[in-house]
């Protein structure tokens, strides 16, 4: 049977002011002509449906209209919730939705949940973990929340509560950050690598359908893999190729794992040269970060580039000889990927540049999971 991996899509996704829901319809058509083309028997999506833990209506209709085109296709899918979403926002009317064939699991905490399928080859299990917190986990397994300190420790109890026959063919779709993957600007990641989890917890799966990180990637592996983003959502990512993972699994033990590119309707691209050099560029409609490195650029640079680059989402001014960089505006500012973030940087500039302690950083994550399960509860 042939599976289509998809991960992190970030609907709503506003990048430097820009709004990309176009861009994410874009390429969600065109991921529905690559499932037709390769004939697939089920799609995977593996967290970070929605970008905001309330999404707007205009994302959650775009959602809405790519599962039901996969419905129309008698495609089934299964979903689950990432780090991003609201659990229970996605997980929204899931009985329903589970009738046409689309399988959302996110709404029970520390839970896994399974489906099986039927090919030529006989049984396929499907096993769904939604983002899994030690909180979580601690909450639905009292009597082990001594031992579980991190995100290590609470997939092992979860895996452990829930064990797979070896003997079957088993795929897990999950959304955790695994020991030793790349990561970019646009994950929201714990600082010291309290959020790692060991690859070696997913042995006993045939394959591993990962979201979370951005960057297309397998970890340790092939069949541990990150599908990575659909489209490039900072220029940490603008030289990463996008694409969509293809799995087919056959008897078991075969497993073969193919990916297929994607062309978006906007490049991203980091452009650097003399004002003079960058005006005389051919006109592009890409997203573009631009580095001007005159020593005395014209006032008007940013306006009269735009010009050039109507998509520039980011000017910055850079003196070569100093090689300083400075942002031309307010309007130019980088994005702050998270509140953990912000709170470790004030830190710092209170207290001589010292790093929140390990424990300090797992109390202000629990802080945050418990405030964002109080407002998806709302």
């Amino acid at each position: 049977m042939r599976f289509l991996h998809l991960a992190d899509l970030h609907l709503g996704k506003i990048l430097h002011k820009q709004n990309l829901l176009e861009d994410q319809k874009f390429i969600l058509e065109q991921i529905l002509q690559i499932a037709a083309e390769q004939q697939i028997g089920a799609v995977l999506i593996a967290g970070d449906v929605y970008q905001r833990n309330a999404p707007s209506a205009e994302a959650m209709s775009v959602f809405s209209g790519f599962v039901t085109a996969l419905a129309a296709r008698h495609l089934p899918c299964y979903i689950i919730s990432g780090n991003h979403d609201s659990a229970e926002r996605v997980a929204y009317l899931a009985p329903l939705a589970q009738l046409s064939g689309i399988f959302i699991s996110g709404a029970d905490t520390a839970k896994i949940y399974t489906y099986e399928i039927q090919d030529a080859y006989g049984e396929i299990r499907l096993h769904l973990m939604p983002f899994t917190t030690p909180m979580q986990v601690r909450a639905a397994y009292p009597e082990q929340a001594e031992k579980i300190e991190n995100y290590n420790d609470a997939i092992r109890v979860v895996l452990q509560h829930h064990p797979v026959d070896p003997a079957k063919r088993n795929i897990l779709i999950a959304h955790q950050f695994l020991t030793g993957a790349q990561v970019c600007d646009s994950e929201e990641l714990a600082i010291g690598g309290l959020d790692n989890v060991s690859a070696a917890l997913f042995d006993d799966f045939d394959y591993v359908a990962l979201g979370h990180l951005h960057g297309p990637q397998q970890v340790t592996r092939p069949e541990i893999r990150y599908a990575g983003s659909p489209l490039k959502y900072s220029f940490s990512e603008a030289n990463q190729h996008k694409s969509v993972t293809i799995i087919e699994i056959r008897e078991k033990g075969n497993v073969q794992i193919e990916t297929v590119p994607l062309k978006p309707l906007h490049e991203m691209r980091i452009l650097s040269g003399s004002f003079r050099e960058l005006m005389e560029m051919p006109p592009s409609e890409d997203y573009v970060q631009l580095t001007v490195t005159d020593a005395a650029p014209p006032a008007n640079a940013a306006r009269a580039l735009h010009t050039v680059f109507p998509n520039c989402l980011q000017t910055l001014f850079s003196n070569e000889d100093s090689g300083e960089a400075f942002f031309g505006n307010s309007e130019t500012l980088p994005e702050k990927s998270d509140f953990l973030t912000l709170l470790t940087e004030f830190y710092a500039a209170q207290h001589d540049g010292a790093a929140l302690t390990d424990m300090q950083n797992q109390i202000v994550r629990e802080i945050l999971e418990a405030l964002d399960q109080k407002a998806g509860a709302q």
